[in-house]
């Protein structure tokens, strides 16, 4: 009875002095937050890694991130790349580091591995596996995040004599492959603000086997900024050539539609009904109206027409009335067409209703 009594009130001790009931929990992360999308690919001869910089895990500032490192283990020519987890704790060296001030919360940044040149035949057929961590104020590492690996080609050669036009579909672009390209080459295009940073996917969904291109995704009054790249190897990742000579081009919309066709007019009851063929343009708003009256002066008719069809009822038996159409696009300000051809009629008296 006296064991049993001490071995209650023992019980009842630890459990006052744990403070919390509940079922035990493994304890909060105290280190920074792992990076974001760790992409590695092949550019030229050059290697980039690319990553988001992670927020901070809370708001003291030991926790704000001190730096980036990025690391590597590398599988020579002819070595079999294993799936180690120890790989990297046992043999990756930091390549490249960079500083809190550089890497800011939410940044996306894109890094070169300096070291790649170092390698044996400059890395060519090794494969390359690269993982980014970064550190707070106290030193503390996060998780590493690695890429998928990234195995070394030769490099080929860039395009050359890039040209972008803007036209009514979009912004087209061609280029000259490179002198040494093979007979099969294929291409991607890659497009930025005209004073910001190239996106990291190319704008074509699949590489490109002929030399030109039509980008129809541009925003009317945006200047972007492109370059091509020679696909050196199938993706993914990447591996393709430097990029060629930029170019630099207005997309703002100086093109009007087409006229409309098919233009026709027929009275329905005292009013003048009008149908015409639809235009076809990606960036169409509508249409403008215009009527002339016992050959007088042309003068449009309302607001902006968004159907091929629209309904005159202000006209009187025995007026003799023309009209034509234009089309006009959502361009600010809008880009209006020629007019379509003009078709006339004399407005009939309406019929006299059967007895």
């Amino acid at each position: 009875m006296k064991r049993r009594g001490i071995a209650a009130f023992l019980a009842v001790l630890a459990l006052s002095g744990c403070g919390k009931t509940g079922p035990l929990r493994p304890p909060a992360p105290r280190g920074p937050r792992p990076p974001g999308t760790v992409e590695s690919r092949q550019v030229g001869a050059g290697v980039e890694v690319a990553f988001t910089v992670p927020s901070p895990l809370g708001p003291d500032a030991s926790q704000q991130v001190a730096r980036t490192e990025i690391l590597r283990v590398e599988f020579p020519r002819g070595v079999t790349a294993s799936q180690d987890p120890e790989a990297f704790r046992v043999r990756a060296e930091v390549v490249a580091m960079v500083g809190g001030d550089v890497a800011k919360s939410g940044a996306r940044l894109v890094i070169p591995d300096p070291t790649v040149k170092t390698l044996a035949d400059a890395g060519i057929g090794w494969t390359l596996r690269y993982g980014v961590r970064v550190r707070d104020r106290r030193d503390r590492p996060s998780p590493l995040v690695i890429a998928q690996d990234l195995p070394v080609v030769a490099p080929v050669e860039p395009p050359g004599s890039l040209k972008a036009e803007a036209s009514a579909d979009g912004v087209r672009l061609a280029w000259d492959a490179a002198a040494t390209a093979a007979a099969d080459a294929s291409y991607n295009v890659y497009r930025g603000p005209a004073d910001g940073l190239l996106a990291e996917q190319p704008v074509n969904l699949k590489p490109l086997t002929t030399q030109d291109y039509l980008d129809a995704t541009v925003e009317s009054g945006k200047v972007y900024r492109y370059v091509v790249r020679t696909v050196a190897a199938p993706a993914p990742p990447f591996r393709e050539s430097v990029s060629s000579p930029p170019a630099v081009v207005d997309a703002s919309d100086r093109f009007a539609p087409k006229a409309p066709t098919g233009l026709v007019a027929v009275q329905e009851g005292r009013a003048m009904r009008l149908l015409w063929n639809p235009g076809t343009e990606p960036d169409l708003d509508g249409y403008f109206v215009y009527r002339s009256v016992d050959d007088g002066p042309w003068a449009r008719l309302g607001e902006v027409v968004r159907q091929p069809l629209y309904l005159d009822a202000a006209v009187d038996a025995g007026m003799h009335v023309r009209y034509r159409v234009t089309a006009v696009d959502r361009a600010i300000p809008p880009n209006e067409s020629e007019a379509s051809e003009a078709v006339d009629q004399t407005v009939a008296a309406e019929p006299a209703a059967a007895p």
